[in-house]
């Protein structure tokens, strides 16, 4: 059985149809499926490698040539004349194929005190970079080039995993209470507070009981004078017993502007690629006043970071409404309480507790304190 998609089934029309018999033979080109209509019109199909010569043959002889428009003829025909289109789908089956070498974006995980500017420039140093491209031998080795280049680093990991690079990081553990409250073989001052009890150990006192240090200041100094009266270099010890505020703030406006939307919207799609914008949709916004909405609608790609945002905006109307600071006054203390709490720290004692109310011009300010007493060694 012949294959459809590779023969292709024409139509003559016209007087002396019998030579194209002749001509075919002579050329050695097979016809099949033979049907004469009529004497002035005759079909037949040809192998598709004949068909230039059937249809040149067919013009010299004033032939009225047609040819069925379907099977594999079609598919030629539909590329024919849509050239653009083959030539975008094969650019971006090639550009889909070639990203997915190339690295995207970079992500970095586990840093809290190391900054990702540092770690990424340790990458690019290293010919990892956004835009560049990275198989999976470049990554052989770079995560003890990044513990050793980047000191505070434990331990750390380097995959790639489409086109971004995924780094996650350990930080090396730190005592935090030392390295705040000593500068060199100082105690300083972790911050502000009032000191109430102070019983050095080793080192020289530079406060007393009963005053108001700031965050900084030296307390007990690193050295003490010998018999000659010589400083001698030594690790400050001391236990100091210190009181502070912990506060917090609300501000409690008298009139409150309120946003009513008409119902009235208008929408902007676009997409974003390497940083460029590409509209999509644009509806003008013709608004005084509006809100606006945005929501990123994910995109199926392994290859191009291809992203689609849409933007909405609402029509609004502003409206001034009076508050009833009485009315709410229970509810703002409350808040304004529960943030002061929150800053309290583990080994606070809670001494005192208050609030204070003022009235300004345009609001109310509510401040809460609470008193708390720790100790320092």
């Amino acid at each position: 059985m012949k294959n459809k998609y590779r023969y292709l089934h024409i139509t003559l029309k016209g007087v002396n149809l019998s030579r194209i018999f002749k001509q075919c033979t002579n050329k050695n080109i097979q016809l099949y499926n033979l049907n004469r209509k009529s004497y002035k019109h005759l079909e037949f199909d040809i192998d598709i490698k004949s068909k230039n010569k059937v249809k040149e043959y067919a013009k010299s002889q004033n032939y009225e040539y047609q040819e069925d428009n379907s099977g594999f003829n079609r598919v030629v025909n539909f590329f024919k004349y849509r050239f653009g289109i083959v030539i975008g789908a094969i650019f971006f089956l090639i550009a889909n194929i070639l990203s997915g070498f190339f690295v995207w974006d970079i992500k970095i995980y586990g840093n809290s005190t190391i900054s990702s500017s540092a770690i990424v420039e340790v990458l690019k140093n290293n010919n990892i970079k956004v835009g560049g491209i990275v198989s999976s031998s470049s990554l052989s080795g770079i995560e003890t080039i990044l513990t050793n280049q980047i000191e505070d680093i434990s331990l750390c990991s380097v995959i790639k995993k489409g086109t971004a690079i995924i780094v996650n990081i350990k930080e090396k553990l730190k005592n935090e209470e030392i390295i705040s409250m000593y500068n060199g073989k100082d105690i300083v001052a972790t911050e502000n507070f009032t000191i109430i009890e102070l019983s050095v150990s080793n080192g020289t006192a530079q406060k007393k009981v009963g005053d108001s240090v700031k965050k900084g200041e030296v307390i007990v100094a690193g050295y003490v004078k010998n018999a000659s009266g010589k400083k001698v270099t030594c690790k400050a010890n001391a236990t100091i017993k210190a009181k502070t505020w912990r506060t917090a703030t609300e501000i409690y406006q008298k009139q409150i502007e309120i946003n009513h939307r008409t119902g009235k919207k208008v929408k902007q799609q676009y997409l974003t690629l390497f940083g460029m914008k590409f509209p999509i949709k644009n509806q003008q916004n013709n608004f005084e006043f509006f809100e606006e909405e945005e929501n990123e609608v994910t995109i199926k790609n392994n290859f191009l970071p291809f992203k689609m945002y849409v933007k909405t905006q609402y029509e609004v109307t502003k409206q001034m409404i009076a508050q009833n600071f009485e009315a709410d006054k229970q509810i703002v203390v409350e808040r304004c309480q529960k943030k002061a709490y929150e800053s309290v720290k583990n080994g606070d004692e809670i001494t005192n507790i208050f609030d204070v109310i003022s009235e300004e011009k345009n609001c109310y300010v509510v401040t809460s304190y609470i008193e708390v007493c720790f100790e320092l060694s």
